[in-house]
C-alpha cells in the first residue's frame, strides 16, 4: 500500500508528529506533498527519511510546506491530481487542513480518490470536533503572553491591555485562550458585549487589579476578511474615551501558528494519526477523523464538514460565564 500526505491552509504545530506517526505505524511506502492542494496538482513531491522524520517530530519548524488557493478548483484540476496520485500508485490520500480544506478532500473523493482528513487549524473552527491540530500550541502562547504582560503590569500598575488574537469567524481560540490563561475578558463575535457593561467591567477590574487583559478576537467587529488585522482599533476608538487610562494594545498574529508543540499537541495529533491508521488497515474510505467531547478520535464521513463557530451553551461558553469573561 502506498498513502500520499498533504496538508492545506494555514500553518500549524503538530503536523510534523501527525506526519511521523502515520510512517511510524504504517510502516509502508508515503509521499510527502508540498505546497497544500497546489502541490497535489503540480505533483510537488518532497524526499524525506524516516530519519528526518523522527528528528522533526517535536520540532515547530515544517517538514513539508502548506499552500492556499484563492480559485475554485475546476474539474481539469482535480482530473490532474487524480493522474498524479495514479502515475505514483497512490491508494490512499491523507490531507490535513481547516474546513474548507476538508471540503476540497470530500470533492476530490467523488473522483475516485480514497480521501482520510484531519483538522489542522488553530482556529478550532471544524465541525463536529473538540479540537484541531495546532490549537493546544496557540492557546500556550498567548498564556505567555498573558503572563508577560502581568509581569509589567505589576512592574507598572494600572495598565488596560487589549490583545487581537487569529480565529477567522470564530471566537473559539480567544474564549478557550482567555479561560486557559486567566485573562480577564474575552470579546468573541458570538457573544458581543455593550459597550457601556464592556467598560464598566473593565473599571471595576481596574479597581481591585494591577492590570486588566482583554483578548480580542479579530472577528470581533465583524470587519474580518482573510488578511485583515485591527478589530481592537474599532473597539477601542469606542471603549477607550469611557476608561479611566489609555488601553495599550498589542496584536498577535502568524506567530500564533508557531512554538514548541505543547505535550497535549503531540497527543492529540499521534491519536488522531492512530485512528487515520486503524481506518484504513479497517478498509474505510473518505473519511474525516474528529475529536468528540470524550477527548476520543472517530471517523466521520467527510460530507459532514463544515465550519463551525463557538455554540451559546457549551461548557466553554458558560464555563466562561460563570467566570464573567463574556
Amino acid at each position: 500500500m502506498k498513502i500520499a500526505v498533504a496538508i492545506s491552509g494555514g500553518d500549524a504545530v503538530g503536523v510534523n508528529n501527525f506526519l511521523f506517526q502515520i510512517s511510524k505505524m504504517m510502516n509502508v511506502g508515503m509521499k510527502l506533498y508540498d505546497g497544500g492542494i497546489n502541490g497535489l496538482i503540480s505533483g510537488s513531491i518532497k524526499k524525506i527519511t524516516h530519519r528526518e522524520l523522527v528528528d522533526y517530530s517535536n520540532s515547530a519548524m515544517p517538514i513539508i510546506t502548506s499552500g492556499r488557493t484563492e480559485n475554485i478548483i475546476s474539474e481539469d484540476e482535480y482530473l490532474k491530481i487524480v493522474d498524479n496520485l495514479k502515475k505514483q500508485k497512490i491508494d490512499v490520500l491523507i490531507l490535513a487542513g481547516g474546513d474548507g480544506s476538508l471540503q476540497f478532500l470530500n470533492q476530490l473523493s467523488l473522483y475516485g480518490v480514497n480521501c482520510f482528513g484531519v483538522g489542522m487549524t488553530i482556529d478550532n473552527d471544524v465541525s463536529g470536533s473538540e479540537y484541531t491540530i495546532g490549537f493546544s500550541t496557540a492557546c500556550e502562547q498567548v498564556k505567555n503572553e498573558v503572563l508577560k504582560l502581568r509581569m509589567t503590569g505589576k512592574a507598572l500598575p494600572n495598565r488596560i491591555f487589549m490583545v487581537e488574537l487569529l480565529g477567522a469567524y470564530s471566537g473559539e481560540l480567544t474564549l478557550q485562550s482567555a479561560i486557559k490563561s486567566n485573562a480577564d475578558i474575552a470579546l468573541i463575535p458570538e457573544s458581543k458585549i455593550n459597550i457601556n457593561e464592556l467598560s464598566d467591567r473593565i473599571k471595576f477590574l481596574y479597581k481591585k487589579q494591577n492590570s486588566v487583559v482583554i483578548l480580542c478576537s479579530e472577528g470581533y467587529t465583524q470587519e474580518y476578511y482573510p488578511g485583515f488585522q485591527g478589530a481592537i482599533d474599532t473597539v477601542i476608538r469606542e471603549l477607550e474615551p469611557l476608561l479611566p487610562t489609555r488601553i495599550r494594545k498589542s496584536i498577535m498574529g502568524f506567530s500564533l501558528r508557531s512554538g514548541d508543540p505543547s505535550c497535549e499537541e503531540i497527543y492529540q495529533s499521534t491519536i488522531m494519526a492512530n485512528e487515520v491508521v486503524r481506518c484504513i488497515r479497517s478498509g474505510m474510505s473518505n473519511k474525516a477523523i474528529i475529536i468528540n467531547s470524550s477527548n476520543k478520535a472517530i471517523p466521520i464521513d467527510l460530507l459532514s464538514i463544515q465550519r463551525r463557530t463557538t455554540q451559546k451553551e457549551d461548557h466553554y461558553i458558560k464555563l466562561a460565564k460563570e467566570l464573567n469573561i463574556i
